[in-house]
């Protein structure tokens, strides 16, 4: 009887708290339990968000005013530019959870590219709104304070050493391809590559930008050292020159930025000054292509910048691990792409047994490395070559070809007949290009062409 009793007490409680305590709660606001969300306008495709505690649509259905189920003729209902603009837009992301999940390569901007090396990101912020995003995506080792400019509020620093030719970030703002001009001082203007119109990324509002916008334009020319370019429809900002820590980061906004600013125009200095067209730093006229002189490049805005897995060192772009490139090893340890070369000091060198040739680490005693040996001696590793004032070279009767020393006129090897003649070393090979190459009826095995039987008996 007390059980009973007892029941009987806790159901009514219930079902009075069901009708009297508990208001309907719409999408996006605050809620701790599902039936509030269920009687507000999100109906029985609502719930309670555990984790967020706010409404929002269970899975497979979308909505603004109320949740409806999943279709064609309701798409595009949970649009991903809402997410960044306020608490209730960012629930609307059709999941249990509400929320977005990251991907690798993406931002609360969206994918994020790295076409560049040396390229400092943002830090990560909610992938939903975030009233002071601008604030807190600055990266490590810069801060936001009180600009150097008079009347300029606040400005960025550098507490670390930034290289020449370094890309920081990308400008991120909201954009109305429907608009056709934006007054805002906090804006760049697009021009895309394919000849569509004109648009304007604006980072006025700092839960829908990052701390790029925080960088005042200099008043002279002296105290410039970034420059934007505008690469893939995006805009970059590009360390023309080394910066020293404790430097305020300024950026040249434009005339019309300067004039609102009332400041007196001057003269730029020559950002490609004693650089080779073509080169890292230097100029370049393929846009999105890499550089005339160097592949491991890419051309952005008419800057021949490294591509990312490279570095610049003086005019081109190193490869990250192999010599002269960065690696990511401790002292000692061997560069992911040169088995010659060791890591000292966040650098590949070349192993004491091997002397940089070509871009390569080649060990001694064979071609192209250091000998021992009188002139005319076979090096010690490699019988096609011998020593000459102390460099390994290829004997009488071999050539280089493709670092390594081949016989002439056999496989591989050079030859100096017109295409189709014969090698006078390998009666199965023919020569093409001066290059020594088995005929159709023949493979290469251990160095020489032998007829292929196979093929042969089933003719």
């Amino acid at each position: 009887m007390l059980v009973i009793t007892l029941f009987w007490i806790v159901f009514v409680r219930y079902y009075a708290l069901c009708e009297s305590s508990y208001k309907g709660v719409d999408i996006g606001n605050s809620c701790q339990y599902d039936v509030e969300c269920i009687l507000g306008n999100g109906g029985e495709y609502s719930k309670c968000n555990r984790d967020l505690m706010i409404c929002i649509c269970t899975i497979n259905h979308r909505g603004e005013d109320q949740c409806l189920p999943d279709s064609d003729e309701n798409y595009g209902f949970c649009r991903r530019r809402e997410l960044f603009e306020s608490l209730k837009t960012c629930t609307l992301e059709c999941s249990p959870k509400g929320t977005k999940i990251w991907t690798e390569n993406e931002d609360w901007n969206g994918e994020i590219m790295q076409p560049f090396s040396q390229m400092i990101h943002d830090k990560k912020t909610s992938v939903c709104y975030d009233p002071r995003r601008a604030l807190n995506t600055v990266s490590d080792g810069f801060e936001v304070k009180q600009s150097s400019i008079p009347d300029s509020g606040l400005g960025v620093f550098t507490n670390v050493y930034i290289e020449a030719y370094t890309v920081l970030s990308v400008f991120k703002g909201t954009f109305d391809p429907e608009v056709d001009d934006v007054s805002s001082i906090y804006s760049w203007t697009i021009r895309p590559q394919n000849g569509g119109d004109v648009y304007w990324t604006d980072g006025t509002n700092i839960a829908q930008s990052n701390w790029l916008r925080y960088m005042n334009t200099p008043i002279t020319a002296a105290m410039e050292n970034l420059i934007g370019i505008e690469f893939q429809e995006r805009i970059y900002y590009l360390a023309f020159r080394a910066i020293q820590p404790r430097t305020e980061l300024l950026i040249w906004y434009g005339g019309s930025y300067a004039q609102f600013l009332g400041l007196e125009p001057f003269d730029h200095p020559n950002y490609l000054i004693n650089r080779m067209p073509g080169y890292a730093g230097g100029s370049c006229e393929r846009e999105w292509k890499h550089c005339e002189n160097d592949k491991n490049t890419i051309c952005a805005d008419g800057f021949c910048l490294c591509r990312n897995g490279t570095r610049q060192r003086e005019m081109i772009c190193v490869q990250d691990e192999e010599l002269g490139g960065y690696c990511v090893g401790f002292n000692g340890d061997t560069c992911k792409q040169d088995k010659h070369a060791e890591c000292q000091r966040g650098i590949c060198v070349c192993k004491n047994y091997s002397v940089p040739t070509n871009g390569k680490c080649i060990p001694d005693e064979t071609f192209g490395g250091r000998c021992k040996e009188s002139n005319g001696q076979k090096c010690l590793f490699d019988n096609k070559t011998e020593c000459a004032n102390g460099v390994c070279k290829c004997i009488f009767g071999t050539s280089a070809v493709g670092g390594i020393c081949k016989t002439d006129e056999a496989y591989n090897g050079i030859c100096i007949g017109n295409d189709g003649d014969d090698c006078e070393l390998d009666e199965n090979a023919e020569c093409m290009n001066n290059i020594c190459v088995c005929k159709e009826n023949a493979v290469p095995i251990n160095g020489r062409c032998i007829k292929d039987v196979q093929q042969k008996t089933k003719v």
